[in-house]
């Protein structure tokens, strides 16, 4: 008798998972992204029965930065399944939205086996750049357009956050930090060290990280003092606080039900469960936030995920937080009742890992989903983030039989319940109070100091170009410090 006979047929489980990495190197080629997740998927099919391939009813993939508009057919014809759906996420999506579709359709009989994929090749557009050549051509198939395109429900982002230096996200996420770091009581040095170590343990991880784009393992000090290599980019990040993107990665899992993997011939040592997926689609904009360092959303989708599976916190083996910046890492984790000690990310997080753009959420879950399977009997978790701290998702892998039956929630409506809220107004004016700041030094030289502030219980966003500002604001912590907003958008020291 096998450990998985008595599961539910109609259970989703993954049967296989891939990472690809394609390094900066003499011999590195650069290619298209259709070709870097169609080896994503041929890896991730591989170990499988033959008949697993053209099986295959639907292939998931989140858009990124590439021109191909529909990498999916190409992928189910290379499949030897060129019926199969084909289905797109732009930007604002949640990525385990996707994950969400194809754990749900197969259990919903909608199709038999899922394909979820995305990868990112700007670095083969760096690459084919320097050396004055064309990206080679995805082929034609990529270029149609998909059977569906799923899009955001509302803007993640406002005009007031456009209109004033908050679209980048290292800004809004350094004024996310300045608000932790206050509230943690640490001097800028402190916070400074603080951050070097927790990005350090990631640069460790990725040494070992079979995916890793960068292999290096930078020391906590490296990681965090200015240099040349080390530019600032919004303090408290220089480059190795920031999400790398410039990666040629992909990733790839392959969904089906545990009816349809016995039928197949799956050898059960692949299967790893998704015991629940659990997602918020609230969008409450950073300067909107009561407090901008907490996210309720985020601990609400943890705690559900775990009731849903019956798993304690406690049990949880392989961890991997999405990671662009230290602030997404120690919000979540607060908000999840997750101790960083032992490690946040399996992957080496997404500076020394790899942040390929639209895609980082799949190489997390894949590496999860790689660990989970290679330690039978425990239980993952990998997490994803859309937006700017925006909208949260997690799901808990486990390679033991699940507890409970599978559960895809989204729980926005009781992550709004949870969200405190201040108004804001962009032309609000007078005496203020910070709530969070950023100093951008420009490349020319140039200075600016963006603030998140309070006015009389009304928040906005406003800006200095005053090199002194600048100073005065990175060489202490300014939240709480009076300002002067003199007019919509601008504000000077308090006098």
């Amino acid at each position: 008798m096998g450990r998985f006979d008595d599961i539910d047929a109609s259970t989703p489980v993954v049967i296989g998972t891939a990472e690809i990495v394609h390094r900066d190197g003499d011999d590195f080629e650069p290619c298209s992204a259709t070709a870097l997740m169609l080896e994503a998927v041929r890896a991730a099919i591989a170990p499988l029965p033959e008949q697993v391939a053209s099986s295959v009813g639907a292939v998931f993939v989140p858009h990124g930065t590439w021109v191909e508009s529909d990498p999916g057919r190409a992928i189910a014809i290379e499949l030897g399944a060129p019926t199969a759906r084909s289905v797109r996420s732009e930007l604002g999506v949640l990525q385990h939205t996707l994950l969400h579709r194809a754990a749900t359709g197969v259990r919903d009989g909608l199709f038999d086996v899922a394909v979820v994929v995305g990868g990112e090749n700007r670095w083969s557009g760096v690459v084919a750049a320097k050396g004055g050549v064309a990206v080679p051509e995805a082929p034609a198939a990529a270029f149609g357009e998909p059977d569906e395109v799923i899009t955001p429900a509302e803007p993640v982002i406002t005009a007031i956050e456009i209109e004033r230096n908050l679209t980048t996200a290292a800004h809004q996420y350094a004024i996310i930090e300045s608000a932790i770091r206050h509230d943690l009581g640490r001097s800028v040095a402190e916070h400074q060290r603080a951050l070097g170590e927790l990005w350090g343990s990631a640069a460790r991880v990725a040494v070992d990280a079979p995916a890793a784009w960068d292999r290096r393992g930078l020391a906590p000090e490296e990681i965090t003092e200015e240099s040349p290599s080390n530019r600032m980019i919004a303090a408290p990040y220089p480059k190795w606080l920031v999400s790398q993107w410039n990666v040629d990665q992909a990733a790839a899992l392959v969904c089906t039900t545990v009816g349809t993997a016995r039928r197949l011939g799956v050898d059960e040592s692949q299967w790893v469960f998704p015991l629940a997926m659990v997602l918020s689609n609230l969008v409450v904009p950073m300067p909107e936030r009561a407090e901008i360092h907490r996210w309720p959303a985020a601990g609400l989708v943890a705690r559900s995920a775990l009731e849903a599976a019956q798993v304690g916190v406690e049990e949880l083996g392989p961890i991997d937080l999405y990671s662009c910046f230290p602030a997404a890492v120690q919000v979540q984790a607060r908000e999840m009742g997750l101790g960083i000690g032992n490690g946040f990310t399996v992957t080496g997080g997404m500076v020394f890992g790899g942040g390929p753009f639209n895609n980082y959420s799949l190489q997390g879950a894949a590496a999860v989903v790689r660990a989970v399977r290679e330690a039978p009997g425990s239980i993952g978790l990998s997490s994803a983030v859309s937006g700017l701290c925006t909208k949260p998702s997690v799901v808990l892998w486990s390679s033991a039989p699940p507890r409970a039956p599978f559960v895809a929630l989204d729980v926005a409506f009781a992550a709004d319940a949870l969200t405190e809220r201040r108004p804001v107004d962009g032309d609000a004016i007078g005496p203020a109070v910070v709530v969070g700041a950023t100093v951008v030094p420009g490349r020319d030289g140039a200075v600016t100091t963006v603030a998140v502030v309070e006015v009389d219980g009304v928040r906005t966003v406003v800006q200095n170009h005053d090199p002194a500002v600048g100073e005065a604001f990175r060489a202490a912590d300014p939240v709480g410090a009076a300002v002067e907003v003199v007019a919509p958008g601008e504000f000077v020291l308090a006098p």
